[in-house]
């Protein structure tokens, strides 16, 4: 009796081009966005430091940038607020060389002046960190009212992060001008634009983690009960 040979039907590969052209499409509508972003967030860099023209509770000045400690100090002495908070400060600075900081201007400041109104804060890492730190002091120091002082380029991160850590608290801006920062032909200098694109990149993801945990701190259908 001869034997039946079986043949195995191959199952047809299924189309490649389609998933790759679906791919390709994602990567290349992310990029336009972000580069769509990146040109509205360099065209919204403040340009110039205006004083403010109210007194607030306090400064806070964000360590990190050049210049940011002498814009602090300058409004502090010129009676913006009667204390300055300066948060992320290097556990290695020694509070009695507070002068150090600002080679700038401080000689102009007095021991009695360090002593009562410059608080530093050690606790804060990065931008994140400077609003929950500046959070506790403020709101351990009964502070209602805050002026801002950070770099330009960072003050949109910077900006909605207190907003979210100190919704009740007002603040007010004071971005610090760097001189070399080229924000006006930010593309033509590869330093300036690899800062900007970073700065750009971090604003979107600290939006993205704002949303969601305002998201997920938001009263949901159902929970609240009616008396």
């Amino acid at each position: 009796m001869a034997r039946r040979r079986y043949r195995f039907r191959r199952e047809p590969r299924r189309p490649r081009s389609g998933i790759r052209l679906a791919v390709l499409v994602v990567v290349l509508s992310l990029a336009v966005a972000w580069s769509v972003g990146l040109v509205r967030y360099a065209n919204r860099i403040p340009m110039h430091s205006t004083p403010p023209t109210t007194q607030a509770d306090a400064i806070v000045v964000l360590t990190g940038g050049s210049k940011r400690m002498e814009a602090g100090v300058e409004l502090l002495t010129a009676g913006t607020a009667p204390v300055l908070f300066v948060s992320g400060v290097d556990h290695r600075v020694d509070p009695a060389r507070v002068r150090d900081l600002v080679p700038g201007v401080g000689a102009s400041l007095d021991q009695a002046t360090i002593d009562c109104c410059i608080v530093l804060g050690y606790g804060a890492s990065d931008t994140l960190g400077n609003a929950r730190e500046t959070a506790l002091w403020a709101r351990a120091t009964g502070r209602k009212s805050l002026v801002l002082v950070t770099s330009n380029y960072h003050m949109p991160r910077a900006w909605i992060e207190f907003e979210h850590a100190l919704p009740e608290i007002a603040l007010v801006p004071f971005p610090v001008v760097p001189a070399d920062v080229r924000v006006n032909a930010w593309w033509r200098w590869p330093g300036t634009f690899g800062l900007i694109a970073g700065e750009w990149t971090k604003y979107v993801f600290a939006r993205v983690r704002i949303a969601l945990a305002e998201l997920v701190a938001s009263p949901r259908i159902g929970d609240a009960r009616t008396e």
